[in-house]
């Protein structure tokens, strides 16, 4: 009789577990939210700028293009732990022609660029006015991320983190 009752007890409690994991007892789940914008939490970029480069006199009279990029997202912060990349449009928005600063051609032709709280300070060997953007990412982004995008091509960074032009 006792090993009846065992059986029976066995077969009550299976019985039961099968019963309440075939029934719906979830609980309601509220409204979906609207979708939001895809992109990156850590990254902003800029829209592009058109900068336009001034003359400025070296000590030993050569001439150098110079322009500030003002960049409210760039803080001592950004400066310390974060990374900025610079981009500059040399053709038309509708047929691109954008390399990664800094930036040397063959010709000698180059286009540095330092960074300060709130600015971009660049230096050009020539006239380098044109359309730029930054893009500012904050140290807080793993570094397994970051070096996956190879940060002088600007259409792989355009991808990654989901730029807008």
């Amino acid at each position: 009789m006792k090993h009846v009752f065992s059986v029976l007890s066995v077969a009550c409690v299976a019985f039961f577990t099968l019963f309440l994991s075939t029934t719906n007892v979830s609980c309601k789940k509220g409204d979906t939210g609207p979708k939001g914008d895809t992109g990156v939490a850590n990254v902003v970029y800029s829209a592009w700028k058109n900068v336009t480069f001034g003359g400025a006199v070296l000590q030993n009279g050569d001439t150098v293009g110079v322009a500030t990029i003002t960049a409210p997202e760039i803080t001592k912060d950004i400066l310390d732990k974060g990374s900025i990349h610079v981009y500059a449009n040399f053709n038309t928005a509708a047929d691109p022609d954008i390399v990664a600063i800094p930036f040397l051609d063959i010709s000698g032709f180059y286009i540095s660029a330092d960074f300060t709280v709130g600015k971009i300070n660049l230096v050009s060997s020539d006239d380098a006015s044109a359309p730029y953007r930054y893009v500012v990412v904050r140290g807080s982004i793993p570094a397994g991320r970051q070096a996956t995008i190879n940060w002088n091509n600007y259409a792989e960074v355009k991808q990654a983190l989901n730029l807008k032009d």
